[in-house]
């Protein structure tokens, strides 16, 4: 049973709000892209193969993963006027939102090659750009408060405007969609007929129509997202800045600044000698696998086995499904209360069943006859990315904690950054993954519609695939060591070593 959140241990609301709204910029540069927008772009709008887009995005996943162990050990060395974490964070922020849009304006006339050539070498700067954001925003995290239940608190506000913004996940492509009809034919309706709606996309279209730049027999995702691509670029700079300019780092004046740094291998040889993060590693591995390969194969499920190529229609059930996943903040105070009496990993576990129950519902409410069942499922699954959102990064700083007491030294940008070097690996499993089932099923993008066979082949590997990987992370979480009880005990062996902060 916890006790109340004493009050030098609290994280000043603005603050925690701030950086929790920092969650944002990582959703827009990387799940909306990587799951919601890239292989329809690429795929269904340019037709480049998907298992050549896989490949890209494994070469890309591969070289995150690389940067990640070098930018946090970088970042728990360095030592400025505005701490460790901070310069880092806003130079990231600037950095990829200007990379942003190279993506979406791929020159014409490549061949699938060059094509490639170009993905990869946007994409390893952009990436690095990202790295340099990411890995200082989550060490931050670690060391923001050292109390059990605060740190979950700052997490479910995390999880908050995560679910928000995942909002854009489902409606992208209906947002893609229109403002490429847009650019292309601006308002139908004469000026007298037109709702409100309709007025203001008029009024936008001029500029709409400037940034997609359409060619000849493009289709609407294809010039939409080259408009859209400018929204979200602005959004990555105004979310991951916020948390440099306003949160502050409570370690670094008080302990951080003065401890010896760190050779980068000795980071490493550290960081692989701390049991409880291999716990945390195997839960996550399995669980982003999980939700990635669903989502990513989702989106053909929904447009060729539920909607028979109807893309628009699709599209908008995406986008009721999103909003339908909203449902689940108001499970967020529930899942933080039970946080709270209870140990982190029991509420996990439980997380983790609910999403497989809730996925299986689809063997049954996700059919052509009735496409919007598909969308009651979706409520349910949202406690596995709940999951991701809440507990887990509340565990991690659990683990910097049993790990000080061992190394002497506060480690949370190389704690954090081995934790992510194998989440970027399992997520560059899952978009290999994703691209090797797609051909596995035998889908092809240049087909006007798909076989019976090869929809009902990609509906069962859709249902059962992530089934067996949570399936996976559930049992490793049963092994995850550190209760409520080991981490007071950590805590109250460390103030006594070196005092409060």
């Amino acid at each position: 049973m916890a006790s109340p959140i004493p009050a030098q241990d609290r994280i000043p609301f603005f603050q925690k709000l701030v950086f929790a709204a920092g969650t944002n910029a990582d959703y827009l540069a990387t799940i909306l892209t990587t799951n919601y927008i890239w292989m329809p772009f690429f795929n269904i709008g340019l037709g480049i193969s998907p298992m050549l887009l896989g490949g890209v995005l494994v070469v890309l996943r591969t070289w995150d993963a690389i940067t990640d162990p070098i930018m946090g050990n970088l970042s728990d060395n360095a030592r400025t006027r505005w701490g460790r974490r901070r310069p880092f964070i806003l130079i990231g922020a600037i950095t990829t939102a200007a990379l942003y849009p190279l993506f979406w304006y791929l020159p014409a006339g490549f061949t699938s090659t060059g094509q490639a050539v170009y993905l990869i070498g946007v994409g390893i700067v952009y990436f690095a750009s990202l790295t340099l954001w990411s890995m200082p925003y989550y060490g931050l995290q670690l060391e923001l408060t050292p109390n059990y239940d605060e740190r979950t608190r700052l997490t479910a506000w995390m999880t908050l405007f995560g679910k928000v913004i995942g909002l854009a996940g489902g409606w992208i492509l209906a947002l893609v969609i229109a403002a490429g009809t847009l650019a292309v034919h601006g308002v139908a309706k004469p000026a007298a007929e037109r709702n409100l709606g309709e007025q203001f996309f008029a009024w936008i279209q001029p500029l709409v129509a400037l940034l997609g730049r359409a060619a000849p027999d493009e289709k609407p995702i294809v010039v939409g997202m080259r408009a859209v691509c400018w929204l979200i670029a602005g959004g990555i700079l105004l979310f991951g800045a916020l948390p440099a300019i306003f949160v502050k780092e409570r370690y670094y004046a008080v302990e951080a600044s003065k401890q010896p740094r760190e050779t980068f291998w000795q980071s490493v040889r550290e960081s692989f000698r701390c049991p409880p993060l291999w716990a945390l590693i195997g839960v996550s591995f399995f669980l982003v696998l999980g939700v990635t390969s669903m989502s990513g194969l989702w989106q053909y499920v929904n447009i060729y086995y539920v909607n028979q190529g109807d893309i628009a229609k699709a599209a908008v059930i995406a986008g009721w499904k999103s909003t339908v996943i909203l449902g689940g903040i108001a499970l967020i105070p529930v899942f933080t209360w039970l946080g709270e009496r209870y140990d982190k990993r029991t509420v996990l576990i439980l997380m983790l069943s609910i999403s497989l129950t809730g996925h299986l519902s689809n063997l049954v409410l996700m059919t052509p006859k009735h496409p919007y069942l598909q969308i009651i499922p979706g409520f349910f699954e949202s406690c596995a990315i709940a999951a991701i959102w809440l507990f887990l990064p509340s565990m991690k700083a659990d683990v910097a904690d049993w790990d000080e007491e061992r190394t002497y030294r506060r480690r949370e940008g190389s704690l954090n950054s081995f934790y992510s070097w194998f989440i970027k690996a399992s997520l560059t499993c899952s978009l290999g993954l994703g691209g090797f089932v797609l051909e596995l099923s035998g889908f092809k993008a240049a087909a006007a519609s798909q076989p019976a066979e090869v929809t009902t082949r990609m509906f069962h590997l859709y249902l059962f695939l992530p089934v067996c990987i949570w399936a996976v992370a559930i049992v490793i979480a049963c092994y995850y060591p550190i209760t409520r009880a080991q981490s007071a005990a950590t805590r109250a062996a460390l103030e006594q070593r070196r005092g409060r902060v």
